[in-house]
């Protein structure tokens, strides 16, 4: 039973179409009281860290929404394992008929075609196999029109396109059911088209707005002031500052990439901001990371520390702050400090952002994974010798043959003494498996685990205050543990509007406050509550 529950008390950068990122395809019911919209939010990795991991069912991270035309209310929200390529509403039946799917980039073209019940809005998926669905037209109220693709590379040279079309009737559209489309299709060659325009679905969006429109993007960080302010990372922006009784931003630091990691120097008004050219067309940018120093009070930047490649950020309590070069064959940090990013540099070896993120909140130390033959270490540099001091192994059960990665964590000093709490996951060889993601208490320094908690989906974020741990995941859910011994103390879906959010950032406020940065771009005020039984 949950003592504990978190309410959203306000939503920061929300507004039409927020759920859907930047839209890929859109469609209108025939009166026009409603619009449908496939989009694409931002992909859960950056160039050091991956947050896509989830176990089996996965939810898929695409998203579709059906909104109401005259207020533009989200009536409907879901996702999708592969991007929405065609939406069509039947011409007479409360549905939506939602076409995904895409190349896998080596052999077959997978995807769904769902039926979407705009009354229960429960989803079927009709199709026996996974095919990509390119296009979709009712043709009257039983026929519906198809373009598929091939099933896979080997059928291009057979038909001499990579797209098919096929017309299927049924009377039973209202009652469909998983599966029930079963081939053959009669599926005739047809010639390829050019693949949705975003440009022509936002054009829709802004007819519908009379006015320009821009998605916000992932909240990667958010971080909260003494004074109640809370400060926020994201795509396209370094930085913006929240007042607590202001629903605008007080100020903003525009980026021409992404904002991604934020602390601030405990003894200044000062915050740095980790930002990183966007990468494109599937390749990560070798473009340099940036820290940028920013004045509190005014949102001025004051400086920029310019890194030599790309590069995450580790900070301690003290304000001594180092950048780790996350390329593949390097291994360098460099030890900043009050003083700026004039440092000396420590070799750690590789650093892979699916295995060696380490985030750790309020640390004494600068806190690193490092790997050497058999065995991941957690390590401390210190300052200003650039001792590397092993501290101990990450994995505290060797007996499970797993392969531990790294996560988020916050350190602590309680009743039960020092520690960090930390967030990974472990991997058999077989993707992400039931409860394998974990959030684990150890000693600080020495490692011994007082308690471990399990979990079905990867940790995206993680904090502490004086009684609670508070983590979110990638299903959306957020955990309220106990510090001292891990007992579950509340467990819920975040939503917004009744629509389920993902949570990509989160971070304690003040007493009984938190805030949550969304994969949409959202960043969520909460408050804490002790519920009585």
């Amino acid at each position: 039973m949950s003592t504990v529950e978190v309410r959203v008390d306000r939503v920061l950068g929300g507004g039409p179409f927020c759920e859907i990122g930047r839209p890929r395809v859109t469609a209108t019911t025939p009166d026009g009281t409603l619009t449908a919209i496939g989009g694409a939010l931002t992909t859960p990795q950056w160039h050091a860290r991956d947050v896509s991991r989830r176990s089996s069912p996965d939810p898929g991270w695409h998203p579709t929404a059906v909104y109401r035309s005259t207020d533009l209310t989200c009536l409907f929200h879901l996702t999708t394992r592969w991007p929405a390529n065609t939406l069509a509403f039947h011409p007479t039946l409360p549905l939506l008929a939602i076409g995904t799917g895409r190349y896998d980039g080596g052999w077959a073209y997978e995807g769904e075609l769902l039926l979407l019940d705009l009354v229960t809005g429960v989803t079927v998926s009709l199709l026996q196999h996974p095919r990509e669905v390119r296009r979709l037209t009712w043709q009257d109220p039983q026929t519906l029109d198809l373009v598929l693709a091939v099933p896979c590379d080997e059928d291009t040279k057979r038909f001499g396109t990579t797209s098919l079309a096929c017309a299927i009737r049924r009377d039973d559209w209202d009652r469909a059911t998983d599966g029930m489309l079963r081939m053959p299709y009669g599926e005739e060659p047809y010639p390829d088209e050019c693949p949705t325009d975003p440009a022509d679905a936002t054009a829709v969006l802004e007819q519908r707005l009379g006015r320009a429109w821009t998605p916000r993007r992932a909240v990667w960080a958010v971080r909260g002031l003494p004074d109640g302010c809370v400060l926020a990372a994201l795509d396209g922006i370094a930085v913006e500052c929240w007042t607590p009784t202001s629903p605008d931003h007080a100020w903003r630091v525009p980026s021409d990439g992404t904002g991604y990691q934020v602390t601030t120097l405990p003894s200044e008004r000062t915050a740095l901001t980790l930002t990183q050219t966007t990468h494109s067309y599937g390749r990560w940018t070798t473009q340099p990371s940036a820290v940028v120093e920013v004045d509190l009070d005014t949102g001025a930047v004051r400086t920029i520390h310019r890194a030599a490649a790309p590069s995450v950020m580790v900070s301690r309590a003290d304000g001594r702050w180092a950048l780790r070069v996350t390329e593949a064959k390097a291994g360098r940090v460099t030890i900043a400090g009050l003083a700026g990013a004039r440092g000396r540099k420590v070799q750690l070896g590789p650093y892979r952002l699916f295995n060696h993120y380490f985030d750790i909140r309020y640390a004494p130390d600068l806190l690193f994974l490092q790997d050497d033959a058999d065995t991941r270490w957690v390590v401390a540099v210190d300052t200003p010798h650039r001792r590397v001091r092993r501290l101990f192994p990450l994995e505290w059960d060797t007996s499970r043959g797993g392969h531990l990665s790294g996560g988020c964590g916050a350190y602590l000093d309680d009743r039960a003494g020092p520690a960090i709490v930390h967030a990974g996951t472990v991997h058999n060889g077989a993707g992400l498996l039931p409860g394998n993601a974990f959030v684990v208490r150890r000693a600080y320094p020495t490692g011994e685990p007082s308690w471990v908690f399990t979990a079905d989906h990867q940790a995206t974020a993680l904090d502490v205050d004086g009684d609670f741990i508070y983590v979110t995941f990638t299903s959306g859910e957020l955990v309220v543990l106990r510090a001292t011994d891990g007992a579950v103390q509340g467990r819920q879906q975040l939503r917004v509007n009744g629509h389920r959010v993902v949570p990509f950032s989160l971070a304690r406020t003040g007493a009984n406050l938190l805030a949550i940065g969304t994969q949409d771009g959202r960043v969520l005020d909460c408050s804490i509550h002790r519920l009585i039984h």
